[in-house]
């Protein structure tokens, strides 16, 4: 469901304060300097699209500025601009972005930006996410990414902004690693050569994934694209890392939950149905298949036969 942040229910005194408030939670920490006190008219519509997060904004004229004090998250940003204008500036340079161009910046950057009355739609990309070094991507922040991929990129997000109660539902991470997949290539042909990609055998990453899998075992939700928010990464990326080492997201945690299952049966009195649901199996048929298929027993003859 989307998340709508509106300045509407406040009182005109208050609504620039609370729109600098909303923001910062939305983008990191920053300052906005509203052309003038009294009433500030904006809106936020928020939706979370697999390894990214997607955002529409309505705002009045303003300018926001973000410190070397205030750096917090690493993030892109992209800002396609549907009407208005904005100038932007981040790494010594400026660009003027019109309605139907979009503009890239790093959330961990000083950056200034100046609005007129717009309607912004914009995309936050883990650095992560991207397999380009932070430092070259940093040398097309505030440029024009007018390539043949740069158009290609302007046109599905103008799309999806046009479109954007579509995008809602199961698939929408799919939609999230498909910016991923254009930004990636709409920045490399700018560098003019391809990215390569992150490392699929990096220990450090394998065992942070492994461990955060394994605390979450509990939830019936502990999706494939659940695991690749949490880590920044895409749910290909999170492919490839269990691929290199010979087996699937699924087949990992489906077998982390049969162990825990078959310790428990081992070593509580507790009916099996509690010990599945405590390990991520809702359905009591659907574990003793997957009990039976991974011990050769079923589950109460297996504590039969080990109490």
């Amino acid at each position: 469901m989307p998340t709508e942040i509106t300045t509407a229910d406040h009182p005109a005194e208050d609504q620039a304060e609370y729109w600098q408030h909303a923001i910062a939670e939305a983008f990191g920490p920053l300052n906005v300097r509203p052309p003038r006190r009294r009433g500030f008219s904006a809106r936020l519509v928020a939706r979370t699209l697999g390894p990214v997060h997607a955002g529409e904004v309505f705002a009045p004229a303003h300018a926001v500025q973000r410190t070397a004090s205030q750096l917090s998250a690493e993030y892109y940003k992209i800002g396609l601009m549907l009407s208005g204008s904005c100038l932007l500036r981040q790494n010594d340079r400026t660009m003027l972005v019109r309605p139907g161009q979009f503009v890239l910046y790093d959330l961990s950057r000083p950056v200034q930006i100046s609005f007129v009355a717009h309607h912004i739609f914009t995309v936050l990309v883990p650095h992560r996410a991207i397999p380009i070094p932070p430092d070259r991507v940093s040398t097309l922040t505030a440029t024009p990414l007018d390539t043949r991929t740069g158009r290609t990129f302007t046109a599905v997000l103008t799309s999806l902004a046009r479109d954007g109660d579509a995008v809602e539902g199961p698939h929408s991470h799919h939609l999230g690693e498909a910016i991923v997949d254009l930004m990636t290539a709409a920045l490399s042909e700018r560098l003019g050569r391809a990215a390569e990609p992150p490392p699929p055998d990096a220990p450090d990453l394998f065992r942070a994934v492994q461990a955060w899998i394994d605390e979450h075992l509990h939830l019936v939700d502990l999706t494939p694209a659940a695991i690749a928010q949490a880590h920044h990464l895409s749910v290909r990326q999170l492919y490839r890392i269990f691929q290199s080492r010979g087996t699937t997201v699924a087949r990992y945690i489906r077998t982390r939950r049969l162990e825990h299952c078959r310790r428990d049966l081992r070593a509580s009195t507790q009916p099996i149905g509690a010990v599945a649901a405590r390990w991520g199996f809702p359905d009591a048929a659907a574990f003793s298949r997957a009990f039976r298929a991974a011990h050769g027993t079923t589950p109460s003859a297996y504590r039969d036969r080990h109490s």
